[in-house]
């Protein structure tokens, strides 16, 4: 079994720290809180943006560590203190202590891609980010790279599921924008995410070369208006129409997952309606 930290025990990360904790590997999830991780996980408080705080935390021998932080303010400050800031102070930690895993995985963002064209994206489509976030997202990107150690980076699209419920409470309250022309929005179910970078670890340990860069997205890309309309007819009781802001901050672009698939990677949710449809009926439940 495999020694395996991950760095940033949230939603994402944790999620996938109890999963291998449950399959016998060794985990660590490193948080900024003290909050225990859960099941057999050893829990690390520490704060990535804070060297001193990883100094004397950092697990030797590690045979995988998983950077998947989320930056607690939507800001180029936050941006750059917990990815780039936080990916350095990780990296120099382990060259400092002598530790080379087996490979180094950074959760990443399609944010990346600035296309508002509606074009197909993939891996081999160069990363040419406008806005702050992904231009942090991708020197950090960089940063691992050049680091030396064996690593794999995913870009997640826009994650939904429990709690992340952004376009339910859109479509509740009446959120609209146009049919035409397509803003195309790319998605995926966080238990997708956990299940995509458990795929790869087990990969990894299988002996099965991995690439660099994965696209963490389910197979269908959708216009925002089918989405916001398919879960207003579904919630059923909205407020009336009024446009969604900043959807043209989000880009317009289709993603694609086939270099993941490819590789034998099942999504449990390989559409909007099918996670989607989870969430509401969870939600319901609550309730009542």
């Amino acid at each position: 079994m495999a020694k395996i930290l991950i760095v940033g025990s949230g939603d994402v990360g944790g999620g996938l720290a109890l999963d291998l904790a449950a399959d016998n590997h060794e985990v660590w999830g490193l948080r900024r809180s003290d909050k225990p991780v859960g099941g057999r996980v050893q829990t690390i408080s520490a704060d990535v943006a804070d060297m001193e705080t990883l100094i004397g935390n950092i697990p030797e021998n590690l045979d995988y560590l998983i950077y998947s932080v989320a930056s607690p303010d939507f800001s180029e400050e936050g941006y750059d203190k917990f990815y780039v800031s936080g990916m350095r102070h990780i990296l120099a930690i382990l060259k400092h202590m002598h530790t080379t895993p087996k490979r180094v995985f950074f959760v990443s963002s399609t944010s990346v891609y600035p296309q508002h064209d509606g074009s197909w994206v993939d891996e081999d489509v160069p990363a040419e980010p406008t806005a702050f976030a992904g231009k942090k997202m991708l020197e950090a990107e960089e940063l691992l790279h050049k680091s030396g150690f064996a690593n794999t980076v995913v870009r997640f699209s826009g994650i939904y599921g429990p709690g992340r419920t952004r376009l339910i409470n859109q479509a509740q309250g009446g959120g609209h924008c146009d049919p035409t022309p397509d803003a195309w929005t790319n998605r995926i179910h966080r238990d997708d995410c956990i299940g995509v970078l458990k795929f790869l670890i087990v990969q990894d340990l299988l002996g099965r070369p991995l690439d660099d860069l994965y696209l963490g997205t389910d197979p269908a890309p959708t216009p925002l208006f089918e989405i916001l309309e398919w879960l207003k007819d579904r919630i059923g009781d909205v407020e009336p129409d009024h446009d969604v802001p900043n959807v043209s901050r989000r880009g317009s672009k289709r993603c694609s997952s086939k270099r993941l698939l490819d590789l034998g990677y099942t999504f449990k949710y390989e559409s909007y309606q099918q996670g989607y449809e989870e969430v509401l009926v969870a939600m319901e439940a609550l309730d009542n």
